[in-house]
């Protein structure tokens, strides 16, 4: 983070804070309010976000614009302390991670998402968004500490352009920070597994169940499965027990074994009764393309008898657990190579057939 502010910069963000506060604001209201020319709004943003002083998000109103939101001053000045307490050298080498090593208890945060799960399963590379949960008043903080020439941080969808090495997307969670992490080795938090299983099915897309189901091949015998933040728990409380007993099950088919104890799985048939008209996972992806299968099968007139097979096939792909879910109560929506092949790659022999 820059720390210092030319004299211009200062007026211009002091002006801003008096007019704006915390609440957002837009780009036209930056130009009225400063009385300056386009130029000098643009420069004037560009150099605040280089510092961390403003957040940027995407309009409410309108997709294509962005809103502005000014970094407080206490929390500009929490900051600033803070790098007081390094060297100039060691900061200016500093890496994202060593930063979060860095803060350890000064800020309660926890890693998150794919860099999470990427510990426990070391699979899938991470993409470049790192995800982490904070308490929602340290966000200034955060956005102020993380800013750099090498990242941005942003507290909804990704929106920058410029090409830097890192994007942080600040999260929130629903439990107390510090109940749901531990500490990595090298110094920093992350999410525990039982923790981020549970966030990783609720979020219900290929990528997620897949890493679920690598965390669940490579800790299965480490990890909590009962007691009250035990996996079973927290998806009962979560309401996704159907979710977690499926995807189980289907590991346990897949493999031709017991790769989860059947135990587990039936304690957790326990907690879900009847049917219920999910569908699983609400991968719109997916969902898109087979109404678009379907679509075009509805026209049988029109298609050869070649043509009507291959549709037809394409849909008990994407429906290859259709006998699974109507168990658990789901419509599942999931081709059964996605399960598979993260089995086959982590080394777990598939039943023939």
């Amino acid at each position: 983070m820059r720390r210092e502010m030319p004299e211009w910069l200062k007026r211009n963000y002091n002006t801003l804070w008096n007019l704006f506060k915390n609440e957002a604001f837009t780009f036209r209201e930056v130009e009225k309010g400063l009385g300056t020319s386009r130029h000098m709004t643009v420069k004037t943003l560009w150099e605040l976000e280089q510092r961390g002083f403003v957040s940027k998000e995407r309009s409410e109103v309108d997709y294509r614009e962005r809103t502005y939101r000014l970094i407080s001053p206490e929390d500009i000045n929490f900051v600033v302390g803070l790098y007081s307490l390094m060297e100039r050298e060691k900061l200016e080498r500093q890496t994202l991670m060593e930063k979060f090593v860095f803060i350890d208890e000064k800020l309660p945060y926890v890693i998150t998402g794919s860099h999470a799960a990427y510990h426990y399963h070391r699979y899938m590379n991470p993409p470049r968004v790192l995800e982490v949960k904070t308490e929602p008043r340290d966000e200034g903080k955060w956005i102020a500490f993380l800013t750099d020439e090498r990242t941005r941080v942003f507290l909804g969808d990704v929106i920058e352009t410029t090409k830097v090495s890192n994007y942080v997307k600040l999260m929130h969670s629903n439990r107390p920070i510090k109940t749901i992490r531990r500490r990595t080795r090298q110094g920093y938090y992350i999410e525990k597994p039982e923790f981020l299983l549970t966030e990783l099915l609720e979020r219900q897309t290929q990528t997620s169940l897949a890493e679920a189901v690598a965390i669940i091949v490579k800790s299965r015998t480490d990890v909590e499965w009962n007691g009250p933040e035990g996996i079973v728990s927290l998806a009962k409380g979560s309401g996704i027990s159907r979710i977690l007993g499926f995807l189980l099950d289907a590991m346990n088919l897949e493999a031709g074994r017991p790769l989860i104890k059947p135990g587990i799985i039936k304690n957790i048939k326990k907690d879900v009764a009847g049917k219920s008209d999910q569908v699983f996972p609400r991968d719109e992806i997916v969902l898109s393309r087979l109404r678009e299968l379907r679509n075009k099968l509805a026209h049988q007139a029109l298609l050869t008898e070649r043509e009507r097979d291959e549709l037809q096939r394409a849909i008990e792909r994407l429906e290859g657990y259709k006998e699974l879910g109507e168990k658990w109560g789901i419509r599942a929506i999931l081709p059964r190579d996605v399960i598979r092949k993260v089995l086959e790659d982590l080394g777990v022999g598939l039943r023939k057939g």
